[in-house]
């Protein structure tokens, strides 16, 4: 048996203080799952983690976790540090795009291209280039959560083993996120035969859907959404006119329906009118995952549509500039007691998906990917995502999600369209859990098996047995 260091910038909660605490974003886990990979093939996982306060030391669960204090312009010193007092072979987890001196015979991890900013500098861009040539150089692999990474290699670097590039995409437990009840209420058969049948009518109905759509679109994007143009007399017309469009077409496909099927769809119809539309936004409350862009459509939704919740469900780092201004925000805005934020521990955050009708990814730079956007699909909840690295590989825009340029104005005409038409939001659902299958945890654990045991049969593991 012997130990596995694993040498990242985050794992437990340093930059509040909460060591003991594993912090809750999609780094931290993906570092959680590789530790218990490593630990079913009888090794002995440690992390090595940069800490914005003092140095620690603390335990979570099985893995014991160091924490090293840093200069903030001298990150590869950092990670020379955690690397000289690592007990085992080494995993690069994160910060690839630094100058790191790699230990050699070392494993490195891509979670996701971080320097895809349009106003970063050129000469930044250029130095990074350099840096992952440097990476490729060092490690004897590096394993990639998208395929945006591997392409930015083979065009900006220099290798020759095209197998030195692993994708290995994020996953998802597809059995513990699930769609939410009513749907999880009928048997399995009833479930499959549901899911046929709305195959079926998908093409039947592709005209009616299309027209709605249209509709749907141009109500979202040709009235200005700003509350000083746009009356609630205005709004409540539209969302009668979509209600009755939606109510038409279900009383028309309802005639043709199995048993089990009307059974569903009536309980799905009970449930959305019992509660007002809920859109989710389940990120880190942080620049790169799109905070302002979202907030700003925030405003425009809110005002238009008096029945309409939001919820932001992610870590914030408190007394952060963007942190100040998202708890200003939430506190003085006109809508706040339907904007609400929440905390949730990983094994909790189904509960969130469970309560929304949709779920907005929108990401600005620096996305693999997203842990948030392989759950919301896995629970069969539609998806707004930006084209933003590794989302690309998920979202096939029309068919199971709307996949959106990184800007306010896009973000918003797409929410407006999903939370006018009900039946569009059930049917890219659909497809959305379908293709979450894909990336279930299960493949996700043989690939890095597989990886590990080649990678620790190339390395000396007798400096870390116990």
């Amino acid at each position: 048996m012997g130990v596995v260091s694993i040498l990242t910038h985050s794992f437990t909660d340093g930059y509040n203080r909460e060591f003991a605490r594993v912090f809750g974003g999609g780094l931290e886990r993906y570092i959680l799952d590789l530790c218990s990979v490593i630990h079913e093939m009888g090794h002995i996982p440690e992390v090595h983690q940069l800490s914005y306060f003092e140095a620690f030391q603390t335990r979570t669960g099985q893995i014991d976790v160091f924490g090293y204090p840093y200069d903030m312009n001298d990150v590869p010193e950092a990670f020379t540090r955690m690397a000289e007092a690592a007990r085992g072979p080494i995993i690069y987890a994160s910060c690839i795009w630094q100058p790191i001196a790699y230990k050699p015979g070392s494993l490195g991890i891509c979670h996701g291209i971080n320097w895809d900013r349009p106003a970063l500098p050129l000469e930044t861009k250029q130095q990074v280039a350099e840096h992952i040539q440097q990476a490729v150089d060092g490690l004897l692999n590096i394993v990639s959560v998208d395929s945006h990474f591997q392409t930015y290699c083979r065009a900006s670097c220099t290798f020759s083993d095209p197998a030195q590039l692993i994708l290995i995409p994020n996953a998802v437990d597809t059995a513990y996120f699930t769609p939410a009840p009513p749907r999880r209420q009928m048997q399995h058969e009833q479930e499959a035969q549901w899911l046929s049948q709305w195959k079926e009518d998908l093409e039947h109905h592709e005209d009616r859907l299309h027209q709605i759509v249209i509709s749907s679109t141009s109500d979202a994007t040709s009235p200005d959404l700003d509350r000083d143009h746009n009356t609630d007399e205005d709004v409540s017309e539209n969302k009668l006119k979509q209600k009755h469009q939606v109510q038409n077409k279900e009383n028309e496909e309802s005639e043709e329906q199995p048993e089990g099927l009307a059974v569903a769809n009536k309980l799905n119809e009970q449930d959305a009118s019992s509660r007002p539309v809920r859109i989710l936004y389940p990120r880190r409350v942080s620049l790169e995952r799109g905070i302002i862009p979202m907030m700003l459509a925030a405003d425009q939704l809110l005002g238009a549509f008096p029945d309409l919740e939001i919820e932001f469900a992610g870590e914030l780092v408190e007394g952060s500039t963007v942190g100040r201004s998202f708890r200003y925000w939430h506190r003085t805005h006109p809508h706040a007691d339907r904007i609400f934020h929440h905390t949730y521990d990983f094994r909790d955050i189904r509960e969130a998906y469970h309560h929304a009708d949709i779920a907005v990814i929108p990401t600005i730079f620096s996305e693999g990917t997203s842990y948030a956007c392989l759950e919301a699909m896995s629970c069969g909840l539609p998806v707004v995502a930006s084209n933003v690295g590794g989302l690309n590989d998920l979202i096939q825009d029309g068919f199971n999600g709307l996949l959106v340029p990184p800007n306010q104005e896009a973000l918003t005409a797409a929410l407006v369209r999903l939370v006018q038409d009900r039946a569009e939001r059930e049917r890219l659902g659909i497809y959305a859990r379908e293709t979450a299958l894909a990336y279930d945890l299960s493949r996700w654990k043989h690939k890095w098996s597989e990886v590990l045991r080649t990678f620790l049969a190339n390395v000396d593991m007798k400096e870390g047995v116990r």
